[in-house]
């Protein structure tokens, strides 16, 4: 287990009697419940960040170079062996 800080958070009464229970019918402790809930949110946050940065870096592609052909048919005839250099 790595290493843990204590603080305090405050939560109100509502939440924190749905955290109580729901830890109490999973058989796990509010904090273990807690700690997942924190974990979740912050790698969903992560992701939102870098699908954000990735649209900003497509725009300014974009933008610097106008759109982009569909690759697709090139594929599609890569795939099949057509224009393969071997």
């Amino acid at each position: 287990m790595s290493e843990r800080e204590q603080f305090t958070i405050r939560l109100p009464k509502g939440l924190l009697d749905r955290v109580r229970e729901e830890a109490a019918a999973y058989g796990e402790s509010m904090n273990d419940l807690v700690v997942s809930a924190v974990e979740k949110e912050v790698s969903i946050r992560e992701r939102l960040r870098l699908l954000e940065r990735i649209e900003k870096e497509r725009l300014e592609l974009e933008r610097r170079s106008g759109l982009q052909p569909d690759s697709t048919p090139i594929i599609r005839q890569l795939r099949m062996g057509v224009g393969r250099r071997d």
